[in-house]
């Protein structure tokens, strides 16, 4: 038969457990923390894997980084590297598309999604048709946009004629953003010309490209090659 245990033993070893729950209370929380072998797994409580760190699954090969997945057991994400340099990042849609990645092949830039690019008649790239003779800011292209980032980056094509100068400003609602483009007399090239911008995220906004003449009696003239947000 068991040892029977009277209240005095009963009492002694409650106010035993008390202590050392209080003592691990007072202790010093967990500041850092290893894994050199497995992984951490993180589950909901029905036991669905949703994020896993260190050693992932990835065919036959050892692959450590972090794999994130959707309540249905779907891959959401997943950053990781192999030992022979296979690993990548990416970002998955419900149905496995791949909807981000970066370039693995030439280890630069990202792979997907595609980005647009513009083209140009050869036409407007040798003569600009949209120019001012005025000494005043005139609009000659407009920019609409929902802002996802701070900046707005133009890239311009620019020609003012042999003894013309002028100025190229960006502006928002009529109000100058940025600082101008000063043209010297002859120019034919392209610049960069940013400004910050004024807008909530995702609201809808315009800018207006405006130049002006302001020396000479020839023409400035501007192109809108590229037009993208930029980071601060």
């Amino acid at each position: 038969m068991g040892k029977v245990l009277h209240t005095e033993d009963l009492l002694t070893r409650l106010a035993a457990a008390e202590k050392r729950i209080a003592a691990l209370e007072r202790g010093r929380p967990l500041a850092s923390a290893s894994i050199s072998q497995g992984n951490l797994d993180v589950r909901t409580p029905d036991g669905s894997s949703i994020l896993r760190a260190g050693e992932i699954p990835y065919g036959s090969e050892a692959a450590y980084g972090v794999e994130i997945r959707r309540l249905d057991g779907g891959l959401q994400a997943r950053f990781f590297d192999t030992a022979d340099g296979n690993g990548y990042a990416a970002i998955f849609d419900s149905e496995g598309h791949v909807i981000f990645s970066e370039d693995t092949a030439s280890n630069r830039g990202i792979a997907t999604p595609y980005l647009a690019y513009r083209s140009t008649p050869y036409t407007e790239v040798v003569t600009p048709p949209q120019a001012t003779v005025s000494a005043t800011p005139e609009k000659l292209h407009r920019i609409t946009a929902q802002k996802a980032q701070p900046w707005v980056r133009t890239l311009l094509l620019v020609k003012t004629d042999a003894d013309t100068t002028g100025q190229i400003v960006l502006t928002q609602y009529g109000v100058q953003i940025g600082n101008p483009l000063d043209v010297p007399v002859a120019t034919y090239g392209y610049f960069y010309l940013d400004a910050p911008v004024d807008g909530g995220h995702m609201d809808a906004i315009y800018i207006d490209v405006e130049a002006r003449r302001t020396g000479g009696t020839g023409s400035v003239r501007v192109g809108m090659a590229i037009v993208s947000g930029r980071q601060s």
